[in-house]
Formats: structure tokens, sequence, C-alpha cells
């Protein structure tokens, strides 16, 4: 397929939906951090990475996206070898180790994991589909999927394994899964959390933060977060308090403002209408992910998309469950938004990898 063909498909309104959001997410990165002399840099460094992801897109969507199977074992390779050295020589902060450092540029390769290991299990299933019984396959893909869980829950991070595990179901789901196999999935699924809490890989404070979600032995103080997250976005009202005039973000009352509850300086700031159009944004191009897996030409690129729009879903969810109370405090940062350097490069990947897909796309179009 000639260069000018692949480009008359490439998805423009995704591409300008994205753009909206990081322009919009920049501008709230920057009210949110300014005057704070720690994070004053993060708009600038947030601006650097998006434009950066700009061009990492075009250049991925112009490769075949085919060639990634080739790479399945390696890529593999590469995420679990990454998930042991983070435990081993990471950077350890708020008693996490989860980072390495690279002259003041941070990885995550939770992160990394979240993007690769849906490139790995949508060949294995692909590659499976009709030749194997499914349900076979779909365990022998829970086993891929295992060690990495098993591996990010000792940093501890449970937000990211519980995000694999998403993705995971939403690629098993979408590969075939008939209504048989749900029982045996069930009944697999409660198994893993029991073998999950009796190896302890659930921390105490991650428990606490369930139980204060719940309202059970809460102690003053600690639903501190959650508390000024619930101000600020009940002060904002239907048009906000104005850009940069937020009185919980401004002075300071909220924490992390700039990335986890940067969506609570959005409602103080913008209301409910400027937080209507952020979600609607992001909805918009999460739909225009699953349009990529809808016409695309085989099922390693449906699979492919299918766990992207997963994993944008699922981080969209948690991380606006927890600024109203109804998901626990994780650092699960808002895709396209919260300010993070790999986070949002990784999330820039993944969406050049939707583009290649789209403009190798099938008859069928809406």
């Amino acid at each position: 397929m000639s260069t000018k063909r692949l480009w008359r498909h490439f998805d423009y309104l995704l591409l300008i939906g994205l753009l909206l959001l990081l322009v919009a997410g920049t501008a709230m990165v920057y009210s949110a951090s300014r005057g704070d002399p720690e994070i004053e840099r993060t708009p600038t460094d947030q601006a650097i990475t998006a434009l950066a992801g700009i061009i990492l897109i075009l250049i991925i969507g112009l490769l075949d996206y085919t060639l990634l199977k080739n790479l399945a074992i390696a890529i593999y390779a590469v995420i679990i070898i990454s998930l042991v050295a983070v435990l081993l020589i990471g950077a350890r902060r708020f008693g996490a180790q989860r980072w390495f450092e690279f002259g003041g540029f941070d990885v995550q390769p939770a992160e990394l994991a979240k993007l690769l290991l849906g490139i790995v299990l949508a060949k294995f299933v692909a590659d499976r589909q009709g030749k194997r019984p499914y349900l076979e396959t779909a365990a022998l893909s829970l086993f891929l999927v295992l060690p990495c869980v098993y591996l990010i829950m000792r940093q501890p991070n449970l937000s990211s394994a519980v995000i694999i595990l998403f993705m995971w179901l939403a690629i098993i789901f979408v590969g075939g899964l008939e209504r048989q196999h749900v029982v045996v999935m069930l009944i697999a699924g409660l198994a893993m959390v029991f073998l999950v809490i009796q190896l302890g890989l659930i921390e105490t404070y991650q428990i606490n933060r369930f139980e204060q979600l719940l309202g059970i032995n809460v102690e003053a103080g600690e639903t501190f977060q959650s508390d000024q997250a619930l101000i600020a976005l009940g002060s904002g009202g239907w048009l906000g308090q104005g850009f940069a005039q937020g009185q919980q973000s401004q002075l300071r009352y909220l924490p992390v403002r700039h990335t986890d509850f940067i969506f609570s300086v959005i409602g103080e700031e913008l209301g409910l209408v400027g937080s209507l159009v952020f979600i609607g944004l992001l909805m918009f191009i999460i739909f225009r992910v699953l349009r990529a897996a809808w016409i695309a030409h085989d099922t390693f690129g449906r699979l492919l998309c299918v766990s992207v729009a997963a994993v944008l879903f699922l981080q969209t969810y948690i991380n606006l469950g927890m600024q109203v109370g109804l998901m626990p405090v994780t650092g699960v940062v808002l895709p396209f938004v919260s300010y993070g350097r790999s986070n949002l490069l990784a999330a820039m990947t993944s969406i050049g990898i939707i583009e290649s897909v789209a403009m190798r796309y099938k008859k069928l179009e809406f």
C-alpha cells in the first residue's frame, strides 16, 4: 500500500481529539503547578513530552503493526527483565520501588508493561484462534500475565496489576470467550484472589485504603486527600472559579494536584461544564480506538486496539472514581491529562499503534 494511500486512512479525528486534550491538560498542569517552585517545570516538561509523543504517533503510524508479531518473544523478555530489574536497582519512593531514574527522567516499567503485554497477548490469542480449544488458550495466556502481575505487586503497585488483569480479560473476551467458559473464569479469578492474599502480596496500607473507602476503621486525617478532592470538585459549581483561580489548588490544600488529582483542579476551576468537556474528549478517544478495532483487517490488530482501549478506560475510571469517593486513592493518573512523562509517552505510543491499525483497515467503515 502506497504511503499516500496510508495517510488517506489516517484517523485525523483521533489526532484532533488527542491534541485538544493534550493542550487542555498541559494548561491544567500549568495551573496546578503555578507558583510552586518544586513543580514549576512540569508544564514545560509535559508540553515537550506531548510534542515528542505526536512525532512518535506519526512515525509509528507509518510502520506496519503486524511487524510487532515477530518481536513478541523479545518484548515479553524485556517486560520480565525490566520488572525484575526495578525491584533490584530501581529508585524507592514513598515505600514503593517502581522507577528507574535516567538523568531526571523517570521510567516506570509497569507503564510500559501495560502497552507491551498487550502486544504479546494479542499475538498469542490471534495465532491460536480456531486452531486450539479456546479455554486452553485463555488459561495459557493467563500464565503469561501472572509473572508480570506478581512482579508488579511486589513493587508494590496494585492498581497497575489490576489494570493489566482487566486488559487480559478484555482481550480474552473479544478473542472468542464462550458462555460456558465464564463460570470457569470466575472460579479461577476467585482462586487467584485467595492466592494473592495467602502470599501476602497485598500490603496493609492497600487494605487500609479499601477500608477508608468503605468507612471502616477510619482515623482522623486518613482521608485528607479524598476530602480535599471532594471539596475542590464541589466548590467548582457549573462554570468553576476560573482558570488558575481555584482556592484548594492554588493554596496547595489539594495534594499531588498536577498528577493524581488533576481532575479535581479541573472541576474546581472549570466547573461541571469543563469537567464534562474533558470526560467527553477522553471518551471520544476511547471510541476512536474501538473504531480501529472494529475496522481492523485481522484478529491481531483488533486485539491490539482492544488492549489499548481497556487500559485507557480503566485508568480513566479509577482516576475519576478516586476523585469522588467511588474508588480508593491510588497512583493511577488521568490519561493524556495528568503530568507524567513515561506514562504519557507510553499512552502516545499506543495511539501510534492504533493509527497503524486504522491506516490498514478493512473495507467495513463507519
